[in-house]
């Protein structure tokens, strides 16, 4: 009986894989060995009019053209074919070919193959208008990225070329020239050439290298509201124009504010200037309020130096 059917199977093998397409599945199934009565859980991968694939959890040596049936259910509809086995792959993986199926049977295992292909059809869709979703994204987040790494490179060069287009150095000359005699000078043109005006300090801080997310350390030499300028512990890393957070304490106070590196000084790129960018209306707030303290205080000492027993002597003697 075996060789008969091999003989009927054979040409039919090959047209039958060829005229029935295999659509995807994913469905457990029972596959049920007939000269051994013996029964076999499995998982159906494929299925088409003709056969299906099947993966088997452990090793199938049954060869070739035996005779099973196979059990399984696809969208609520229980189905049980009569097969011969046509092939098998890495002892895990073997082909069914349906054989004695009824025309009715036929019709509904066509019909549930129409669900199963409109539903890979759909799922196939989703998956790839997700995908489109995802890398739209990912392109805009590039384009964001470049054009708020742009936004700030260009507000830093507004920030550091207008001033020196703005520099004046004539009416200086002409405040010198007309002061009288054995005045003091004018301020130097270089407070000219800040929007704010620097002031001393010296405390310890924390430079916050946001895209590769190291710390430098270091001590602020001087502030104000538009930045600072710190002398680092240990050679700078990076050049201008780098986003970076920068974190102190002054006067009790703790801040984080974010800026760019505006300049790195000196051949051992210790001396960093940072321009702050970004500050809310609460931190510029505070920084004004940092600044008038220390002025107050550079003021109180200005006096108390002028107050000096010395030099009030000179003075009344004069």
């Amino acid at each position: 009986m075996e060789v008969e059917e091999k003989a009927e199977s054979l040409p039919e093998r090959k047209p039958e894989r060829r005229a029935n397409p295999r659509h995807v599945v994913d469905e457990d199934a029972v596959l049920l060995l007939l000269n051994h009565s013996f029964s076999i859980p499995c998982h159906i991968v494929e299925l088409s009019l003709g056969g299906c694939r099947l993966r088997i959890g452990e090793r199938f040596l049954a060869g070739i053209l035996v005779r099973v049936e196979v059990t399984f259910k696809v969208n609520g509809i229980a189905f049980r074919f009569s097969g011969v086995t046509e092939w098998t792959e890495d002892e895990h993986l073997t082909g069914i070919r349906f054989v004695n199926m009824t025309s009715r049977r036929r019709e509904e295992l066509a019909e549930v193959l129409c669900e199963v292909e409109a539903d890979n059809v759909a799922k196939a869709a989703k998956q790839a208008a997700e995908s489109l979703a995802a890398e739209k994204r990912a392109a805009e987040e590039r384009v964001q990225e470049k054009t708020s790494t742009e936004q700030a490179e260009s507000q830093v060069r507004q920030q550091t070329e207008v001033p020196a287009i703005a520099e004046q150095p004539k009416p200086a000359l002409q405040l010198v020239e007309s002061q009288p005699a054995g005045l003091p000078l004018a301020p130097p043109i270089k407070r000219e050439r800040r929007a704010q005006s620097r002031h001393e300090v010296d405390t310890s801080a924390t430079i916050l290298l946001i895209k590769i997310g190291s710390q430098v350390r270091g001590r602020i030499l001087d502030l104000s509201l538009g930045g600072c300028r710190i002398r680092t512990d240990e050679a700078f890393p990076v050049g201008i124009y780098t986003r970076v957070e920068v974190e102190f304490r002054l006067e009790g106070l703790p801040f984080r504010l974010g800026g760019v590196i505006q300049a790195v000084h000196d051949r051992d790129r210790l001396n960093v200037g940072i321009r702050f960018l970004d500050m809310s209306d609460r931190k510029r707030s505070q920084v004004e309020q940092l600044i008038d303290e220390i002025e107050e205080v550079r003021a109180k000492r200005q006096l108390e130096e002028l107050g000096d027993p010395g030099e009030s002597t000179l003075m009344t003697k004069a």
